[in-house]
């Protein structure tokens, strides 16, 4: 709930106060001031066969008949025995406490509302003024940046396993979507917020936002999920769109994969790469911190399922996998860096045809640089492993298999020109480009000894695959959130 123990004053139209009682004592004077009251509600866990594809973050009906609003008037002085209130000139209510009326707007907008404040002698005195009724209706969407992958709602295996507010997207309220719409929502008391979360781990923009997409959890007999935009303009309604969070281009780029191929690869980004090596005793290392998960890590980690042509980091990122490529040379799979500014282009016609919004109202958040610990040196797996001590602390904390050489082709290319794709098509569409994150990720890298990143071992050990690893835990959600909200407030 919002922090609501005083009310901020607003601008009268008509202000009548005076200090006209004895011995400066303030004689009587009408002020009042109103609250829309908090619409973001988390949604109840629920079991996963109970889940619904799309979370509602609301408490009560997602487009209300009626807006409603509180009123103060207990700043007013004197001693009034009575207030009455007008609405566009009509009288609506008589109350004789000074916090006690509330009023249901048939919609949102601009009204003139009246206070006459009268005490026990018959005097009167009014105040007027013009208050705006408005809820900010925030759809979040994306892919697992967005979602919140890598940080679970409950991660207590003791207590019933990992739960998501959606599990087929490992949708979280810890995402920072979620949580920057709350503090919009508890940040100012005038106004209300509804908010929809229909981000989904592991879309693309074609693939999750323009059209179906099966989640990152998929069974047989599960039905697609609809295209995000489509959704959006399912629930919106023909609603005003106040705001859409939007995190998407990482896997456009096939950036989880990039990673992948670095870690299960040697020389990943020099376009001939071959298994490493050294897999088997980073295995050991990496999974010796996932607890009941060790089987599941060194899974991931074996060289014996390994498919080579996988391990191109460089061609992946640049233009895709060569296999999604037909006999024409099209690119079926519509990834990589090549293909990614023609994406934006293709949501940007999206969000202005099926959603006729404002595109000034559309946050693409960027995606930080994680590859760097407090000091900002590169975080690197070495090529020969040190002695057992300082294996352990490797283990721990870097990235399992990725040298120095292939994290800083990494950050200096991979996140570079995909951080300067996503500014060039938020600018190209007058977009908001929260550029904020990354820099409050500076010293919290993957790393560092104090990360803001889920790391392998952590994915495995918090939510049992590894999906979750290189995202945000809570707190490098919260800096997301924060950046969000920054740019929001900037833009208003």
């Amino acid at each position: 709930m919002r922090a609501r123990s005083t009310l901020i004053p607003v601008t009268a139209s008509v202000v009548a106060a005076a200090f006209g009682g004895c011995g400066g004592e303030p004689g009587l004077a009408a002020a009042f001031d109103y609250e829309m009251p908090a619409r973001f509600e988390v949604p109840a866990l629920r079991a996963p066969e109970d889940q619904s594809e799309y979370e509602v973050y609301v408490d009560g009906p997602l487009q209300p008949e009626t807006w409603r609003v509180r009123f103060d008037a207990c700043r007013s002085t004197g001693s009034p025995a009575k207030y009455s209130w007008r609405i566009d000139g009509e009288a609506v209510g008589v109350e004789t406490q000074c916090n006690g009326f509330e009023y249901d707007f048939a919609a949102e907008g601009e009204y003139s509302v009246s206070l006459v404040a009268e005490d026990s002698s018959g005097e009167q005195i009014e105040q007027t003024q013009v208050i705006k009724v408005r809820d900010l209706l925030i759809f979040g969407l994306g892919d697992s940046y967005g979602s919140g992958e890598g940080s679970p709602d409950v991660n207590d295996f003791d207590e019933g396993g990992v739960q998501w507010q959606n599990k087929r997207c490992h949708r979280s309220a810890q995402s920072g979507q979620v949580r920057a719409a709350q503090m919009i929502e508890e940040a100012d008391p005038h106004t209300s917020v509804t908010f929809v979360h229909v981000a989904c781990s592991g879309g693309r923009i074609y693939e999750a936002l323009l059209e179906q997409y099966d989640g990152i959890v998929f069974r047989p007999e599960d039905e697609p999920l609809r295209a995000q935009i489509d959704r959006v303009a399912e629930l919106a309604d023909d609603a005003e769109i106040d705001a859409l969070f939007v995190s998407i281009g990482g896997n456009d780029i096939n950036f989880s994969t990039v990673v992948e191929a670095c870690v299960l690869g040697k020389d990943c980004h020099l376009g001939s790469p071959t298994i490493d090596p050294l897999l088997e005793s980073t295995a050991s290392l990496a999974c010796g911190f996932t607890g009941s998960f060790e089987d599941e890590c060194k899974s991931y980690l074996d060289p014996d399922v390994i498919d080579v042509d996988s391990l191109d980091a460089r061609t992946i990122f640049n233009i895709g996998s060569k296999a999604e490529y037909d006999d024409e040379g099209n690119d079926l799979g519509r990834d990589g860096l090549d293909d990614l500014p023609r994406n934006y282009d293709a949501l940007a016609e999206a969000i202005v045809d099926s959603l006729g919004m404002d595109p000034a109202r559309v946050y693409l958040t960027e995606i930080p640089d994680v590859t760097r610990d407090e000091f900002g040196d590169l975080c690197a797996w070495p090529t020969e492993l040190p002695g057992y001590l300082e294996s352990l602390r490797i283990g721990a904390q870097q990235v399992p298999g990725v040298t120095e050489a292939e994290m800083e082709w990494a950050s200096t290319y991979v996140l570079t020109e995909l951080r300067a794709a996503m500014r060039a098509s938020a600018t190209k569409h007058g977009w908001q480009f929260v550029d904020g994150v990354d820099a409050r990720f500076s010293g919290h890298g993957y790393c560092s000894d104090v990360t803001w990143l889920t790391r392998l071992q952590n994915t495995f050990q918090f939510q049992g695959d590894q999906n979750g690893a290189l995202h945000p835990n809570p707190a490098g959600y919260g800096a997301y959130a924060d950046a969000i909200v920054e740019a929001f407030d900037a833009a208003q």
